[in-house]
């Protein structure tokens, strides 16, 4: 998911644009609209027949927590799980180990050994998940034959992706890099190792330079307009 929310989004509306239907699992409750800008999205899904998936109450606030345990319902929803990018340890990793528990396939797309991002992605080749470097590569093991392979170039996208880390600040990438779900002070500072006194003044300088905004005391990386 850099947020993954960037490529989510982009799946979103390729499955939208391919006249798929989008299962969208929230951390939270159905009707508590994190961030507030997803309403958009939320509304589209909704209008080209696919559906929003909860097992929290309907106004039930995200915590970190139930991001991590809602992965568990992507993999059982899923026949198969693509992980694109994963760390040693991440929210990704976990949604590999639910999917393996509950005997589907895992696909992985391979990264350079110098991508940290990457590590968990190797790491899943290397235990046995299948390694792809093309849409056909999924849709054969499935039996599915593709009669033309769509490009991101075929796409009518309406969302801008988030930016790049190369487009970032050197001293800003190691937070932004983390910020792919919402996250409270302490919680990236776990993750990035950052003094929190050090922290707090670069969320500041972050959220002045329009790079992440803050909802209930959690940061997120700020979509572009």
């Amino acid at each position: 998911m850099e947020w993954q929310e960037g490529l989510i989004l982009l799946h979103i509306f390729g499955a939208i644009e391919a006249e798929g239907k989008t299962i969208a699992v929230l951390g939270n409750g159905p009707r508590y609209i994190y961030p507030p800008e997803n309403q958009k999205i939320y509304n589209k899904i909704i209008d080209t027949g696919g559906a929003i998936v909860s097992e929290y109450p309907d106004e039930e606030p995200p915590e970190p927590e139930k991001f991590r345990q809602r992965n568990r319902i992507i993999s059982g929803l899923s026949i198969g799980v693509l992980v694109v990018e994963s760390r040693n340890k991440s929210g990704t990793g976990i949604t590999a180990k639910y999917a393996k528990k509950q005997g589907k396939n895992i696909f992985c797309i391979p990264s350079s050994i110098e991508n940290k991002k990457g590590i968990g992605s190797n790491n899943l080749i290397k235990k046995g998940a299948t390694l792809v470097v093309e849409p056909r590569d999924i849709l054969e093991m499935y039996g599915i034959k593709a009669e033309r392979q769509i490009t991101i170039d075929d796409l009518d996208l309406s969302v801008e992706p988030l930016l790049k880390l190369n487009e970032i600040k050197e001293e800003y990438r190691k937070v932004y890099s983390v910020l792919y779900e919402p996250l409270n002070v302490n919680e990236i500072s776990l993750e990035t190792h950052i003094d929190i006194t050090e922290l707090y003044e670069k969320l500041f300088l972050m959220e002045l330079d329009g790079l992440i905004e803050k909802h209930e005391n959690k940061y997120v990386i700020k979509k572009r307009e």
